[in-house]
């Protein structure tokens, strides 16, 4: 009995070595992989077995081996936790910053197709109309400066639009990826439950739910309930609960232009994000191009307002027609000007039509006083905080664009500190996670070798008995015979 009790102990000792041999052998394994946390056999002695009582009357026992009893992982939810809350801001904050470099780009004023660069030059020709030589020449430069700058203000128009559409793009396509993963959250929540109903934990369908929570935490203000079967909320609405999913819809918005809003899929209720990628998509889309294409406008608005005020009080050299030099290319008749509908009058295509003199002709091809006037506008201090206003005048032309330019610099370096600063929290977090749940090769080779020596000696361990019960069986007592 006692020989066989040795054997039973040895076999133990082999399984449990052989088990935490296979946990290193598969933490080396996924060395690489996103998400792995590394794994751990846990070890407990087994039942004791009682003999009988010594002389004394002492109860005796004996242990019988050991029996790896779990295979855990590393995690700590609170730090999880932190990291997902970081996720929230850090996810919001380098897509603001990524929109904002998108603007930036389309006011970028570095190249001759720039708004500033086609005002320079409009003025520049007004300046060379106003001098009494080259006035045919300056008349055809006004004319192409003018019909320059349109184009620039149109590009930079169409540009904002397709902008607005590349975001409400995104806004679905970033929804769609939401949709995904609660989804495979939800099947994997299921998966957990039956494995871990025998006792055992689903370590690696785990790791892949926690990566797709922290990746959900990136694009959306979510809390997290549970651990076995997590439910996930996102605004206080749950999207997962074990394995029921709600999905997030798209659906056109009437007050929008029929760009993308988002409901629940349950009661068609609005879901309003208040976090993460898909808050800044919203912000980005609405209130960031809103913000500066307005103000754009209010220059446009401006610059028509005051050169049809003056360039229709003048004189071309042609005729004693009085035009105005930009109009409504949609409602020529409409004196409202911005930047959806400028347009350069195609009755000055003539440019001897173009205004310069105060007095009609015939005697007014040295009169240059128009000219002079609408050169003048340009340091006219006709705007505002707000935009265009000639009562509020604290701006000139240059000033209000070059604020504009400003503004946009000033929010993207907002945006690009504090997306810094939170990918400096990520990475300090992301190291305290890594250094308990990352798999280390230099600890994992110690254990292989440190197992395979407890294996080693198990396994010789039941060659000894193996000995010792072939004396017994086939030695013993051979004396004699």
């Amino acid at each position: 009995m006692g020989s066989f009790s040795g054997l039973s102990i040895a076999i133990s000792g082999i399984f449990a070595q052989q088990r935490s041999l296979n946990t290193v052998g598969h933490n080396i394994s996924n060395v690489n992989t996103p998400g792995y946390s590394r794994q751990t056999v846990i070890h407990s002695t087994t039942a004791p077995m009682q003999l009988g009582y010594n002389m004394a009357g002492n109860k005796i026992s004996k242990g019988t081996g050991v029996d790896a009893v779990l295979i855990m992982q590393y995690r700590d939810e609170f730090l999880d936790n932190k990291i997902r809350n970081n996720n929230k801001e850090l996810g919001y904050w380098e897509a603001l910053q990524a929109g904002i470099e998108d603007l930036e780009g389309i006011f970028n004023d570095y190249t001759e197709e720039g708004i500033q660069s086609a005002m320079n030059n409009f003025w520049n020709a007004w300046d060379q109309l106003s001098k009494p030589t080259g006035r045919l020449t300056s008349r055809a430069l006004v004319k192409e400066s003018a019909i320059a700058l349109v184009e620039a203000l149109k590009n930079t128009d169409k540009l904002l639009k397709d902008y607005r559409a590349d975001k409400d793009r995104e806004i679905t396509e970033t929804v769609d990826r939401v949709n995904q993963i609660t989804k495979r959250i939800g099947e994997l929540n299921d998966l957990i439950v039956k494995i871990e109903a025998g006792g055992s934990y689903a370590n690696d369908f785990r790791d892949e739910r926690n990566l797709l929570i922290d990746e959900l935490s990136t694009l959306a203000k979510i809390q997290v309930i549970g651990s076995k079967s997590v439910t996930i909320l996102i605004e206080g609405r749950a999207v997962v609960d074990r394995g029921l999913v709600e999905v997030l819809k798209v659906v056109p918005d009437p007050e929008k232009d029929g760009m993308a809003k988002l409901v629940w899929s349950g009661d068609n209720q609005n879901a309003l994000i208040s976090g993460g990628k898909i808050k800044a998509l919203f912000d980005t889309r609405d209130d960031l191009v809103d913000r500066f294409r307005d103000r754009l406008d209010e220059m446009i608005i401006g610059l028509a307002a005051e050169i049809n005020k003056v360039h229709v009080s003048g004189y071309g050299i042609k005729d004693n027609i009085q035009r105005k030099f930009f109009i409504n290319g949609g409602d020529p008749s409409s004196d409202d000007i911005d930047m959806s509908n400028i347009a350069f009058n195609p009755e000055l295509n003539d440019f001897d039509n173009i205004a310069a003199a105060l007095n009609p002709p015939p005697y007014n091809n040295e009169d240059n006083t128009i000219a002079l006037r609408i050169l003048a506008i340009r340091d006219s201090k006709v705007f505002g905080e707000e935009g265009y206003d000639v009562s509020q005048g604290k701006y000139d032309f240059n000033e209000y664009y070059r604020n504009i330019i400003l503004d946009i610099g000033k929010a993207g370096m907002e945006a690009y500190i504090t997306a810094e600063a939170h990918r400096s929290m990520d990475k300090e977090l992301e190291n305290k996670k890594g250094s308990l749940v990352n798999v280390s090769m230099d600890e994992e080779m110690s254990n292989l070798i440190r197992f395979e020596h407890s294996y080693n000696a198990s396994a010789r361990m039941v060659n000894v008995i193996d000995e010792m019960l072939d004396i017994i069986v086939n030695r013993l007592g051979l004396v004699g015979r």
